[in-house]
């Protein structure tokens, strides 16, 4: 009976902690999305901030069609490798 007891703490202990962090990820979403809430922007406002994004976006990719000009295929493709290494090694893993 000893094994049943610690084997139903060990399901309990790891029920809250998953629960605990499903609830801080709800509430981080949540203070996002009151912020911008918050403003209280017109019609204006956000038809304004609508055009802004829309800029910045376009601004990336003519950034990045300017980019692809330059490279040769060769470069591009030793970019591409060391982009996808530096995602890989997310700064989050413990080393060693």
């Amino acid at each position: 009976m000893k094994w049943v007891s610690i084997l139903l703490f060990g399901m309990f202990i790891t029920m809250g902690v998953t629960g605990s962090a499903q609830q801080r990820l709800i509430n981080i979403n949540e203070r996002d999305r009151l912020r911008l809430r918050d403003l209280n922007l017109t019609p204006e406002q956000k038809r304004r901030l609508v055009r802004l994004v829309q800029r910045e976006r376009m601004q990336q990719y003519m950034n990045q069609q300017e980019l692809n000009d330059i490279l040769t295929p060769r470069q591009r493709t030793q970019l591409m490798k060391w982009r996808e290494q530096r995602s890989r090694n997310d700064s989050t893993e413990v080393k060693p």
